[in-house]
């Protein structure tokens, strides 16, 4: 409990006592009572206020440091990987569009997904009002997809080859792929 910065105080008490924060790092201390190298992170912070956000993911990156963890952080907000994480994998309907560092990716994204969503990050500023661009379009069956790019009847630079056949990922740039028929 010392470990996640839970006072003692807290061992006898049930979940449904607890603010949000406490309980995520309850869910951080089972994860690191197996003692693990490897940690898979789903939304771990989607629930909590943005100081909330900070301070966990600020224990996670000093526990990272201090034992050597490796995450896997998955979550739909790239503002908050942007400062956890080293490299990022764009997925769209469980296929990877884009795989960057970092900061390659949010300075050169490639895939008009990853643009799409970089875009939708709100800029905290009155005076910068972002025209919002809602990806248009209908969401392909999951369950039964067709032939080609998942993201293609949503895209407004797709072409023909785009529904006809899948592309794999190609390198753009050192350690920067894209699954794009832009690329070819």
């Amino acid at each position: 409990m010392n470990t996640v910065g839970l006072a003692e105080r807290f061992i006898n008490t049930y979940p449904h006592e607890l603010d949000g924060g406490r309980r995520q790092r309850i869910g951080i201390a089972r994860a690191l009572a197996l003692d693990p190298k490897f940690i898979v992170c789903d939304e771990p912070v989607s629930a909590l206020d943005v100081s909330i956000q900070a301070q966990i993911l600020n224990l996670m990156m000093d526990l990272q440091d201090n034992m050597g963890l490796t995450y896997m952080f998955i979550t739909h907000d790239l503002s908050v990987v942007k400062h956890i994480s080293n490299n990022i994998a764009v997925m769209y309907l469980g296929q990877c569009v884009e795989l960057a560092p970092t900061d390659e990716l949010f300075d050169n994204p490639s895939h008009p997904y990853t643009k799409a969503l970089l875009e939708a990050i709100p800029i905290p500023n009155l005076k910068y009002r972002k025209k919002l661009n809602v990806i248009k379009g209908e969401v392909v069956s999951p369950i039964n997809p067709k032939p080609g790019c998942r993201f293609a009847p949503r895209c407004p630079k797709a072409m023909p080859e785009c529904s006809k056949s899948e592309t794999n990922l190609l390198e753009i740039s050192e350690g920067h792929f894209v699954s794009c028929f832009l690329y070819k």
